[in-house]
């Protein structure tokens, strides 16, 4: 029996597997199997090795039992499914390690019905940005989301691996570029109500760490906003900035509600709180420091008053007006920047900002991309509304360069220019060092004393440099540890750009060594290029009046900016003519309209797809004559300002016959019956009126004469529901009741 029983489940044991087991082992497929071949390389053109290939169906999603999944040296793979399958869609996938700056390809639909060719599969380039999540108590946090904002565009993208794992760390592809990443806890992660945090413009180029990033505790922060008469304020944002790190705290929901009130939640300690008024109301937005403590603490009443309107336009040496310049208000007794709202020129240069009276330095802060040099209006008395009239905005002169440390780029250096007779500081902004270590500033013509003021805690020693000779543009590279000044590379020329939708930027290199290009917009980081790269196409530039840079990069260190200006604004399409009528008159037929605009240049007429002329841009009809009996269709386009518009269109069947064609009661010939045919009636029998040329037209009753009684006939249908003309009316035709009257 014991013999048996073995036997019996040894037997089975077989039987099992060989019922569930595939009908190959990974290393031998059968006769006939199906072989997929293809590469898979990078941005760059060059086989990548080592990826692992998976195969799913595409109906289940279940896995396809493959050989030989693996890429080969140069790239190339040849796949073979060891598996029964039917032709039709699968989904491929090739995994690059999680450590490899390349992104994966997920789950490709390919349709197979035998041995296939794939060709070549490009995987994208990745950056990889890490880190550790932990507590205001430095406790781990897991399922902590990552959220990230692309710093130019301001468009959420989504990443895998976008999330926290048990040890509270992260590791998330992304594409190369300038992120904003903010860390949202859950209640998975802890349940305390902790504090969003936002990392703003995180550099991701190659491998990111971001070390441990603190979330802290929420502590619930209330108010309520009033106007100067006790009426709530709607919709006024609320904002929080740490008074120690600078930081500004990322606060959900932090706008007042219908009775303006508002709750955020904000860590415990010294904050800066800013109320910003709703969009378009005149009132001036609330500054205040409050000390938040373990219990939160609620604000009470806070009293948003009216403003001043200071506005103006903003022009340039040639009296161009500047669109976009930034305006900075500064209280002249204590150098005390105040809060503003809208406080950029718009497009036509026109500014209009709403302040509190007092006496202000005003600062104008034009782009760089301008040429212009930033401006400082001193002690400008705002007692009420005040207009500036036309502010011009001297050229300026760029300094440019780099800031190192033993080769090393420096972000966050301070960058100062004093005159060099008083010591003053001259007014800069956009004068820290970007995560390059590069700047790049603007001030008028002169001489002036340089000083660096390294990142504090950095441990760098300062740098000053006296008689900075800046009366042409200046590129300068600074090693804060004393190295020797390394060359900077050429900037490039004969930048263009062009062609609003997909902007497109074209340049030629100064240097033919470029490590990489570096293309902004609107003064932010765009996307970094080859730097054998003269050309891009910024296929999501937004609709607006924008500037680009461009900024070769060698050795770490950068070339002065080259910049360029297109106007992206879309584009208001013509407006197309109105209730276009077309009938035949006699052998002719007329064509007749409303325009929807007063300032067509021109319209253009087609006769069966085919141009024919043009009219003025003020004409509304037109006759045209001799046609031959067919059916014929027009195009009426209006052109206003170089663009044209859609056609409206209309067909006429027109009908030559020996006799006359015409309408009944068209006394004037207009293709038309009004009061004013009755008129012309009239005219001819008692005024001595010209002779119409068809006089059929006129015996509105067709009684084969014309008088009075077709004026009266006429008239009673006009304005009385009288009996209509005889035929033909009110189309065109020809008399049914010949007579002697005359019509040609």
């Amino acid at each position: 029996m014991p013999r048996l029983r073995f036997f019996l489940i040894f037997a089975t044991s077989i039987f099992l597997i060989s019922a569930t087991a595939p009908s190959c082992v990974h290393s031998q497929c059968p006769p006939g199997s199906w072989v997929l071949t293809g590469q898979v390389v990078d941005e760059a053109g060059n086989g990548v090795s080592g990826l692992d290939l998976d195969l799913a169906s595409g109906t289940t999603g279940l896995a396809i039992l493959v050989s030989g999944d693996v890429t080969l040296a140069d790239g190339t793979f040849s796949m073979t499914i060891c598996q029964v399958t039917t032709p039709g869609t699968y989904l491929l996938s090739v995994n690059p390690q999680l450590d490899e700056l390349l992104f994966p390809i997920e789950d490709l639909p390919v349709a197979l019905s035998g041995s296939t060719s794939l060709g070549v599969l490009t995987l994208d380039t990745a950056a990889i940005i890490t880190g550790r999540v932990i507590g205001e108590n430095f406790e781990i946090l897991p399922a902590v989301d990552l959220d990230f904002t692309d710093a130019v565009t301001g468009l959420v993208q989504v990443f895998s691996g976008d999330y926290t794992i048990a040890d509270g760390t992260f590791s998330t592809k992304v594409v190369p570029g300038f992120w904003d990443v903010q860390f949202t806890a859950s209640s998975l992660s802890t349940p305390l109500q902790m504090v969003p945090r936002e990392l703003r413009d995180v550099l991701a180029s190659s491998v990111t760490d971001l070390g441990d990033v603190r979330l802290r505790q929420g502590r619930f922060l209330t108010g309520t906003v009033l106007n100067s008469v006790g009426s709530p304020v709607f919709n006024a944002d609320v904002d929080a900035r740490d008074l120690i790190t600078d930081e500004k705290i990322v606060t959900p929901g932090d706008n007042t509600n219908s009775s303006g009130v508002f709750g955020i939640w904000v860590p415990e300690g010294d904050l800066e709180i800013e109320i910003d008024p709703p969009n378009g109301s005149t009132f001036v937005p609330l500054l205040q420091e409050i000390n938040v403590p373990a219990t939160g603490v609620d604000l009470g009443i806070l009293t948003m008053v009216e403003g001043v309107a200071v506005s103006g336009v903003v022009v340039d040496g040639t009296q161009s007006v500047v669109p976009g310049v930034d305006l900075d208000f500064l209280i002249s007794a204590s150098g005390v920047e105040i809060p503003t709202a809208d406080d950029n020129a718009n497009s036509t240069g026109q500014f209009s900002v709403q302040v509190v009276p007092d006496t202000y330095d005003i600062a104008f802060r034009p782009s760089f991309v301008t040429g212009l040099a930033p401006l400082v209006l001193s002690s400008v008395s705002v007692a009420s509304n005040t207009d500036l009239g036309t502010v011009l905005l001297p050229d300026g002169v760029a300094l440019t360069g780099t800031i190192l440390a033993g080769g090393l780029p420096v972000a966050g250096a301070e960058i100062e220019l004093l005159n060099p007779g008083t010591g003053s500081f001259t007014y800069l902004f956009g004068n820290d060092t970007d995560g390059l270590g590069a700047f790049a500033i603007r001030q008028t013509s002169g001489i002036y004393d340089l000083r660096v003021i390294p990142p504090i805690g950095s441990g760098y020693p300062g740098y000053e440099e006296s008689g900075i000779d800046l009366t042409a543009d200046l590129n300068l590279s600074i090693d804060l540890l004393g190295g020797p000044p390394p060359t900077p590379p050429n900037p490039v020329t004969g930048f263009d750009c062009c062609c609003p939708g997909d902007v497109v930027l074209q340049w030629t290199n100064g240097d033919a060594d470029y490590d990489l290009i570096q293309i902004m917009r609107q003064g932010a980081f765009l996307t970094n290029l080859p730097g054998s790269s003269t050309g891009f196409v910024d296929v999501s530039a937004p609709p607006a009046f924008l500037e680009y840079q461009v900024i070769p990069i060698r050795n770490s260190l950068t070339g002065a900016p080259t910049g360029c200006t297109v106007d992206n604004t879309p584009i208001q399409a013509t407006l197309p003519v109105e209730n276009l009528f077309c009938a035949q008159s006699g052998s002719g037929v007329t064509l007749s309209w409303a325009n929807a605009s007063d300032t067509y240049e021109e319209i253009q007429l087609h006769q069966d797809g085919i141009f024919l002329s043009t009219l003025s841009g003020a004409d509304t009809s037109i006759f045209i004559d001799g046609l031959p009996t067919g059916i014929y269709q027009w195009e009426i386009i209006a052109v206003e300002g170089g663009l044209a518009s859609t056609g409206e269109s209309c067909t006429v069947d027109v009908v030559v016959s020996p006799d006359p064609v015409f309408i009944r009661g068209d006394a004037n010939g207009d293709v038309s019956v009004n009061v004013a045919d009755a008129i012309t009636i009239l005219e001819y029998l008692f005024s001595g009126g010209a002779t119409p040329d068809c006089l059929s037209a006129l015996d509105v009753n067709d009684s084969s004469t014309v008088n009075i009684a077709d004026s009266i006939h006429l008239l009673g249908f006009l304005f009385s529901g009288g009996v209509p003309p005889e035929s033909p009316y009110p189309n065109p035709g020809v008399d049914p009741t010949p007579d002697t009257l005359p019509c040609s």
